[in-house]
């Protein structure tokens, strides 16, 4: 894999810690929780199709640590379901994705795992109305395989946030192009259109495994932006 290895990434709360080894240092970013703006929009983005390409993949990826705890004590949240190739998601479906966004954000509290749990990392359903990020995207997830979304269609990604923070989202593959379902906005939008850089996410072809989503050479630099101190001079968008 050249410069970049894999050092058991790992998503930490409601924020992506990727770990990456670059020639023997690790970049790691900062810890904070995510909040969802209010007055935020409930609709697909009209610039679906203009904009909503589908994400292009790369080789597998490792998946975050905290996601093997998760499959093991929730085997069934980790299993393939559903026909990907014969699911057509038209304006129903969508409409359901902004349902359930929507939904979900307005009904779970966010909290970080810190403060939930007393650990630092922990993936679970919210089932006490508590979370984070990765719990929230687990949440809808959960609630669109129920109303007939395959899983391979429904698939848990980690990204870096507009401040290099780390971040963890649903993106739903639609037949218009691959959207995202977020805890910080209730608006279901393209995922060029998030101002994100996504990094890696779940395969469509098995729920336990994950891909990159972006080039090595740009996940590293990406990795050291996010590393660099607080009060240094801002670099250029990541995406």
């Amino acid at each position: 894999m050249g410069a970049l290895r894999r050092a058991s990434p790992l998503i930490m709360g409601c924020v992506v810690s990727l770990i990456i080894s670059v020639q023997g240092a690790s970049a790691q970013p900062r810890h904070s929780p995510s909040h969802r703006p209010a007055g935020a929009e409930t609709t697909v983005s009209a610039t679906l199709v203009a904009s909503g390409a589908a994400m292009t993949v790369g080789k597998t990826a490792p998946a975050p640590r905290a996601f093997y705890p998760f499959c093991e004590k929730s085997p069934a949240e980790c299993q393939p379901t559903g026909d990907v190739a014969a699911f057509s998601a038209g304006p129903e479906r969508m409409a359901e994705l902004v349902a359930v966004n929507d939904e979900v954000n307005a009904s779970v509290t966010q909290v970080t795992d810190l403060e939930h749990f007393g650990v630092s990392d922990l993936w679970t359903l919210p089932t006490d109305g508590k979370g984070d990020c990765e719990d929230i995207a687990l949440l809808k997830r959960r609630k669109l395989i129920d109303k007939g979304w395959p899983s391979g269609r429904l698939l848990m990604s980690a990204v870096l946030d507009q401040q290099g923070k780390g971040h963890a989202v649903l993106v739903a593959v639609t037949d218009q192009g691959d959207v995202v379902l977020d805890n910080k906005r209730d608006d279901v939008r393209p995922w060029k259109r998030t101002g994100y850089f996504f990094i890696t996410r779940q395969s469509q072809s098995s729920p336990m495994k994950w891909v990159y989503t972006a080039p090595q050479s740009q996940i590293l630099i990406a990795m050291r932006r996010a590393a660099a101190p607080l009060g240094s001079k801002p670099s250029a968008p990541l995406r």
